[in-house]
């Protein structure tokens, strides 16, 4: 019996769990460049191994405008967002190191995918306790074709998952048995909070301030209860310390020109939360403004916010379009391109799957509700998905930038359907 369990352990070793998370993209993504687009569906090809249609294209060129200029004037020409965009000036870094070709951050891309694939399945592990049950239950997440689109191709979403993980990891982490007491293991969600939040503000800034807000929340319920319970105060520190160490890199980004809204302001709200709903109207109404408005992807395009009131009101349109859609009724609609034709029928099958996941989550959480761990995740976790349903009106853009977050509800939702499996067989 020992000599079975030592066996499991050495083939469920954390080292090779990572290295199966990381080949697998890369070699995917490799194919997808070298055979799959220019090969076997010429039709969706862009050139350079790039998938027509999607904003890897603009990332790509000017990330070789920016390497011509870094090889021409040196590398204080380098500039991490060109025109506002980290993934054109993280992919010019590479091009001015080897050559101007998409391919070359392909390792880039897979070590990406796989370590948030990684971390996805030590958050389960939070839980779940059994490794193979959290590997199983991370494989949607990992296996899902839409998640393609960043890592064969040149995307945000790579490093802002990554960063999410590492961060919701992190306060996962400080609520376990150990680290909210034990100064090493809360030092070591201190970083990894900070560096989670670090590595999303390189991709998207305005995240990083949603989640630096939310954290200051949720640090002061932390302190109460830490203090009520006449638990250590150094781990506290460590918490304060990554929060306040985080707070530079709540600003910068991708900025734009300020837009003008018709606002009724309420006087029953502190102007600090307005002003914030009212940047959440602006956001949206830029999406108007920039867009174009007949793109299949949208969703409630005639709706707008002009004050509080229309927020709160429109908060549980949000909620369910922030989990369940693209709607089933979405499936089998045309796209505006070839690509988006493939991706509506992919985001069907995988939203079967969600949809059966967030249904187990629900016991889980039923489950699990005296476990304050859940609901930190499901704090983080909902209230990003819900601030980008009220300001992005558009499925597609909402999709990814609302992965990660979801993933981590969908893998803890499997992982209770692994639960039941394993009761029904004893």
């Amino acid at each position: 019996m020992s000599r079975g369990i030592l066996s499991e352990r050495r083939f469920f070793s954390s080292g090779k769990i990572w290295l199966l998370f990381f080949l697998c993209p890369l070699l995917v993504g490799f194919f997808v460049q070298f055979v799959a687009l220019p090969r076997l569906f010429p039709s969706l090809h862009a050139g350079e191994g790039l998938l027509k249609g999607g904003d890897w294209l603009y990332f790509h060129n000017l990330a070789v405008k920016l390497a011509e200029k870094i090889r021409t004037e040196g590398w204080s020409a380098w500039q991490l967002r060109p025109e506002g965009q980290a993934p054109a000036g993280i992919a010019a870094f590479f091009y001015v190191l080897f050559i101007p070709k998409p391919w070359v951050l392909v390792p880039l891309n897979a070590l990406l995918h796989g370590s948030s694939t990684f971390l996805l399945m030590k958050i389960v592990e939070l839980f779940a306790r059994d490794r193979r049950k959290a590997l199983l239950s991370v494989l949607p997440f990992w296996l899902f074709p839409s998640a393609m689109t960043w890592y064969t191709q040149i995307h945000k979403d790579g490093i802002a998952i990554f960063g999410a993980f590492l961060f919701l990891y992190g306060w996962g982490a400080f609520f376990s048995q150990d680290g909210g007491r034990d100064k090493k293991s809360a030092l070591l969600s201190a970083f990894a909070i900070f560096f989670g939040g670090v590595l999303i503000w390189v991709v998207r800034p305005y995240v990083a301030e949603i989640l630096w807000f939310l954290s200051i929340i949720m640090a002061f319920i932390v302190s109460i209860w830490s203090l009520s319970l006449r638990r250590p105060i150094l781990p506290l520190l460590f918490l304060w310390g990554a929060i306040l160490f985080l707070f530079p890199f709540t600003r910068g980004g991708e900025g734009g020109e300020a837009i003008s809204i018709e606002w009724r302001n309420a006087l029953w709200l502190p102007d600090f939360f307005e002003q914030k709903l009212m940047g959440l109207a602006r956001t949206r109404l830029a999406y108007f403004s920039q867009y174009d408005p007949n793109l299949g992807g949208n969703i409630d395009w005639h709706v707008s916010f002009h004050s509080v009131g229309d927020v709160l009101r429109y908060i549980p349109r949000a909620l369910e379009i922030a989990l369940f859609a693209p709607f089933p009724q979405h499936w089998l609609t045309p796209g505006t391109s070839p690509a988006g034709y493939i991706t509506r029928k992919i985001a069907g099958v995988e939203m079967l799957f969600v949809y059966t996941a967030l249904l187990f989550f629900l016991l889980f959480l039923f489950c699990r509700h005296r476990d304050p761990r859940i609901w930190v995740l499901l704090y983080f976790s909902l209230s990003v998905m819900l601030i980008y349903a009220l300001s992005v009106p558009n499925v597609g853009s909402l999709y990814r930038a609302r992965y990660g977050f979801l993933m981590i509800l969908v893998s803890l939702g499997w992982a209770d359907v692994l639960s039941l499996r394993k009761k029904f067989q004893e």
